[in-house]
C-alpha cells in the first residue's frame, strides 16, 4: 500500500484543512499523482451536463453510459474529482436495513423493502464494479456493526431490527449479545449491539477516483478546477462557469454540502462538519482485540462516532463534532476545525483503549449535508431537465450510487421502476432562514455533544440541554434527541 505520510505527529501538532486527506492523497500516489484535467472553456454542447465530480455526479455519468453509450456527458467539478466528501469520508458501504422503521413510516411496508432492497444493491453493485474495472478500492465485506457504549445507548437499534422482523427479513439486522460484541472486537465500554452483514468499506477515494478514470475511457468529458456560477433553463440547460458556456438538454446538480448554498435547496439542508483521525499500523493489536474480521463501527451517539481499519492495520477514527455554517458557505470552518479533532482522539482511546498508545498520524475533516430527516433527496425540478440530490446525512457512499441509478433512469427516459422510487421527489419539512438555522443548529449540536459526553461518563444531562436537544423534533424535523423512540437517525460514514 501506499503511504503518502512524511511522519506522524502528536495530537497537539495535527493540522486539519492544511492538506488533503489520507484517502485522496493515497489514490493520487496510486495514479502517479496525475494533473487535473484543463478547465472549461468557450462554448460547448452536450446532452447532459453534472456539476460536481464526487460520488453523485460520477455514477449518474457511469449509469447513463450504461444505459446509452454514446450520450454526450460532461461534468464540471470546482477542484478534482473526489476532492470533497468522496475522498475524505469514512468508507462505510452498506444499505437502509437500519433506516426499515422510518422508511416504512413514510411508504408502508411494500414500498419501504423496494426503497430498502435497492439500497442494498449498493454493496455488491459495488463490489462488481470494482473488480469489473480493475479498480482496487480495498472492498472487505466485513459486515456494519452498531454497538452500545454507555447504558444511555442501550437497545437503540431494537426497532430497526423488530422491523426487519416484521417484514420478513430477519437476517439483514440481528440483534448482538455483549459477549458477540466482544467476540467482534474486544472493548471494555462495548455492551450489546447489532450486526448488518451485508456491508463493506471501501478506500474511498479509489473508488471516485476509479470512477473517474472509468468515464474518461468512456469518453465522457471531465473539466477540473471549473467553478459553476448559474444554471438558466430557456430552451436548453445552460450552464455559466468563469470562463466557460456549457449548453445541455438536461443537468444535474451532484453538490452534496455545496447544495446549502444553491438556489431552490438551501433550506432543505444544514451543513455540518465531520472529521476523521488516523492512527500508525497496528495491525498486531488489532489481533489482540480480535478486530480482524473487516467490520465497519459506529457507536448510537446521536453525534456517532464511526471507526474502521485498513489492511495495512491502521484505524480511522470518525465523530460528526465539527461546526454548522452559516448560509451554505463551505469554509475553514469545516476543514480546520482542531477542537473536532481532539473530541473524535478522545473518543478513539474511550472506546478502544487498548490502542491508545498507537500515534495518530493524522487528521482531516468537510462538511456533511444534513437533511431534514437524514434521508437523502433525489429529484427533478424546471421541468424535468434539472435533476439532483444530495441530503446524505454523512452516509453517502451506499445511497450516491442509488442516486445515480434513479437520475441515469429518469435522464434516459427509462421505464425501469427505480425511475418512479417512493423516495424520488418526496418533500421534507424546509430548515428556518438564516440566521435562525445557523444559531438554531449550533445551539443544538453543542447540546447533543454535550449531552453525549454526559452519557459516556455515566451521568444525566440536565434539563435545559435536554429540552435543547429535543427541540428540532418538537419543530417538526427528525433531528435530535430521540432517546427511546424510532426511527432514528443514518449512522454517518463522512
Amino acid at each position: 500500500m501506499t503511504n503518502p505520510n512524511r511522519s506522524a505527529a502528536p495530537v497537539d501538532d495535527l493540522a486539519p484543512g492544511m492538506r488533503r486527506s489520507y484517502w485522496l492523497r493515497d489514490a493520487l500516489a496510486s495514479e502517479s499523482d496525475p494533473h487535473p484535467l484543463p478547465a472549461a472553456e468557450g462554448h460547448s454542447e452536450h446532452d447532459v451536463v453534472i456539476v460536481g465530480g464526487g460520488y453523485t455526479g460520477l455514477w449518474t455519468a457511469y449509469f447513463i453510459t450504461e444505459r446509452n453509450p454514446g450520450a454526450r456527458v460532461a461534468i464540471l467539478e470546482q477542484d478534482i474529482c473526489g476532492s470533497g466528501p468522496s475522498g475524505r469520508n469514512g468508507g462505510f458501504l452498506h444499505g437502509w436495513w437500519d433506516q426499515l422503521p422510518l422508511l416504512e413510516e413514510l411508504y408502508g411496508p411494500d414500498q419501504a423493502l423496494t426503497i430498502a432492497w435497492e439500497a442494498d444493491e449498493s454493496v455488491d453493485g459495488t463490489r462488481a464494479f470494482c473488480e469489473r474495472h480493475a479498480i482496487d478500492a480495498w472492498f472487505k465485506r466485513g459486515g456494519y456493526l452498531r454497538v452500545s457504549a454507555s447504558t444511555a445507548q442501550d437497545s437503540d437499534w431494537s426497532g430497526s431490527v423488530a422491523a426487519c422482523d416484521r417484514l420478513g427479513v430477519p437476517d439483514q439486522y440481528v440483534a448482538l449479545t455483549s459477549d458477540e460484541v466482544q467476540r467482534r472486537c474486544a472493548s471494555p465500554v462495548f455492551r450489546a449491539g447489532a450486526f448488518m452483514p451485508n456491508a463493506a468499506t471501501v478506500q474511498p477515494a479509489r473508488l471516485a477516483r476509479g470512477l473517474r478514470r472509468v468515464l474518461l475511457e468512456r469518453g465522457v468529458t471531465i473539466h477540473e478546477g471549473t467553478r459553476v456560477r448559474s444554471i438558466r433553463v430557456r430552451e436548453r440547460v445552460e450552464v455559466r462557469t468563469d470562463h466557460a458556456r456549457v449548453l445541455a438538454d438536461q443537468a444535474v446538480l451532484a453538490l452534496n454540502a455545496w447544495a446549502a448554498g444553491w438556489p431552490g435547496h438551501r433550506s432543505s439542508l444544514v451543513a455540518w462538519g465531520s472529521y476523521i483521525a488516523l492512527t500508525e499500523p497496528a495491525p498486531d493489536l488489532l489481533r489482540q482485540v480480535g478486530w480482524i474480521g473487516g467490520e465497519a463501527i459506529t457507536d448510537s451517539r446521536f453525534t456517532v462516532q464511526y471507526f474502521r481499519t485498513t489492511p495495512d492495520g491502521r484505524v480511522a477514527f470518525g465523530a460528526g463534532v465539527g461546526a454548522a455554517g452559516y448560509g451554505g458557505r463551505i469554509g475553514a470552518t469545516f476543514d480546520s476545525d482542531r477542537r473536532a479533532v481532539e473530541r473524535a482522539v478522545a473518543g478513539l482511546r474511550r472506546l478502544l483503549p487498548n490502542l491508545a498508545s498507537v500515534p495518530i498520524a493524522e487528521s482531516w475533516g468537510g462538511p456533511i449535508d444534513v437533511s431534514a430527516d437524514r434521508l437523502p433527496l433525489i429529484g427533478t425540478r424546471r421541468g424535468g431537465r434539472v435533476h439532483y440530490a444530495h441530503g446524505y446525512s454523512g452516509n453517502g457512499v451506499g445511497p450516491a450510487r442509488l442516486a445515480g441509478r434513479v437520475m441515469a433512469a429518469r435522464i434516459c427516459g427509462s421505464n425501469d421502476p427505480i425511475a418512479r422510487l417512493a423516495i424520488v421527489n418526496r418533500r421534507v419539512r424546509p430548515f428556518p432562514p438564516e440566521p435562525i438555522r445557523y444559531l438554531g443548529a449550533r445551539l443544538v449540536r453543542e447540546a447533543l455533544i454535550h449531552g453525549d459526553e454526559l452519557a459516556d461518563q455515566g451521568r444525566r444531562t440536565g434539563p435545559l440541554v435536554h429540552a435543547v436537544s429535543r427541540l428540532p423534533r418538537w419543530l417538526g424535523y427528525r433531528l435530535g434527541s430521540q432517546r427511546h423512540s424510532t426511527p432514528r437517525r443514518a449512522s454517518p460514514s463522512e
